[in-house]
C-alpha cells in the first residue's frame, strides 16, 4: 500500500513537470510565431581571409550627427581604438572579428552585442542627448589570456545645441539600441528585424 502511494507522487511530478515543459514550449512558439518576436541571430556566412580587403576600420561621417563606425576586433585589440564623435545623432556601428568571439561594449550604455568571427554584426546607436564625454569600450566576452586590456575609447564631443538636460533621469539615458543584424560584407541584410 505504502508503494501505490509513492507511485502516484511520481506520476503527480510527471504531470506537473510535463506541464510546465510543455508551457514553455507553448510560449516559446507563440512569441516567436504569433507575435515575430525573433532574435536578431540569422546570420550569412562570409570569408575572414578577405577582412583586410573588404572591411576597412574607421569613422565615416554620412551626415550632420550621423556616424557609420566599422570596427575589426582581434585579440586583444579593437581597431579603431579611439573614437570621436561630434554631436552624434546616429551611429551606425558594423563590427566583425578576425579570430575568436568577442563581446563589444560601451560601458554606461546598453550597447552590448556578440562579434562572432566569420559575420558582420550591424546595429544602430542613437546616443541621448546628454551623453558627452569618454565612454570605455571593453570586451565582454573571454577570449584569452589578454582579454583584459582589450579595450578602446569612445569619446563624445558636444559643441551646440544638443545638449541639453531633458533627458536626465528618464529612460532616455542609455540611448536607443536598434537590434542586432548580421550581414555579409556585400551588405545584404539577412534579418530585416
Amino acid at each position: 500500500m505504502a508503494n501505490d502511494e509513492g507511485v502516484i507522487y511520481e506520476y503527480v511530478w510527471i504531470v506537473i513537470v510535463s506541464a510546465i515543459v510543455a508551457g514553455m514550449a507553448a510560449s516559446l512558439a507563440y512569441y516567436g510565431i504569433a507575435l515575430d518576436l525573433n532574435p536578431a541571430c540569422n546570420a550569412t556566412p562570409i570569408d575572414v581571409g578577405t577582412l583586410t580587403e573588404n572591411f576597412q576600420p574607421g569613422v565615416k561621417q554620412l551626415g550632420p550627427g550621423i556616424y557609420q563606425v566599422n570596427i575589426l576586433a582581434g585579440q586583444f585589440f579593437w581597431n579603431p581604438n579611439k573614437i570621436v564623435l561630434e554631436d552624434p545623432v546616429r551611429i551606425e556601428f558594423r563590427i566583425t572579428s578576425k579570430d575568436v568571439v568577442h563581446g563589444f561594449e560601451i560601458v554606461g550604455t546598453n550597447v552590448n552585442v556578440m562579434v562572432i568571427p566569420g559575420y558582420v554584426a550591424e546595429f544602430v546607436w542613437e546616443p541621448p542627448k546628454n551623453a558627452e564625454g569618454k565612454y570605455l569600450i571593453i570586451c565582454h566576452e573571454y577570449c584569452g589570456v589578454g582579454h583584459q586590456f582589450m579595450q578602446a575609447e569612445l569619446e563624445i564631443k558636444r559643441t551646440n545645441t544638443l545638449l541639453s538636460g531633458d533627458s536626465i533621469g528618464t529612460t532616455d539615458d542609455l540611448g536607443k539600441f536598434s537590434e542586432v543584424k548580421y550581414l555579409e560584407f556585400k551588405g545584404v541584410i539577412v534579418d530585416e528585424g
